[in-house]
């Protein structure tokens, strides 16, 4: 009876830390400025199936409204031109590679400062990448006690 509480102990820390290691997400937070009459780009690399979300804020006494556009790898426009103040954006990429946010202020005479954090989830198998390896981790767990539990005794 106590291998048996000793081996469940086991799987239920192996399962703890499988929660601990696989709270995988990219999280970013940034403030730039993006002077008046210019565009101010960001670069994200990303991987196909993988997803983004995040808020923009636009910071500034006068006008607050920026434009905002997401291009893909080959420029193609993934989000398109949008004038915002105050957003939520999301986006699912088809193709790995270089992902670009354009912050465009071509049309303003005020400098603004934008505020923006985004996260990026990773998918494996169309599953969240925190899933797919929580099943690795809990498989392994399984086999392990499995192992274990067939190993002749003295």
């Amino acid at each position: 009876m106590i291998r048996l509480a000793n081996e469940m102990a086991l799987f239920y820390l192996l399962v703890l830390f499988g929660f601990l290691v696989t709270g995988v997400v990219l999280a970013t937070a940034e403030t730039i400025p993006v002077p008046a009459g210019q565009s101010t780009v960001r670069n994200i690399d990303l991987n196909a199936e993988d997803e983004v979300s995040g808020i923009i804020t636009v910071v500034g006494d006068e006008s607050k409204d920026i434009n905002f556009t997401v291009l893909g790898p080959n420029d193609q426009i993934v989000l398109p031109t949008e004038k915002v103040i105050v957003s939520n954006f999301k986006f699912s990429v088809s193709e790995k590679g270089t992902y670009r946010l354009v912050f465009d202020n071509s049309m303003s005479l005020v400098d603004k400062t934008v505020s923006f954090n985004y996260d990026v989830r990773h998918y494996w198998f169309g599953l969240p990448q925190e899933i797919v390896l929580m099943l690795i981790i809990v498989f392994l767990g399984v086999l392990g006690l499995t192992v274990y539990a067939m190993m002749p005794r003295k």
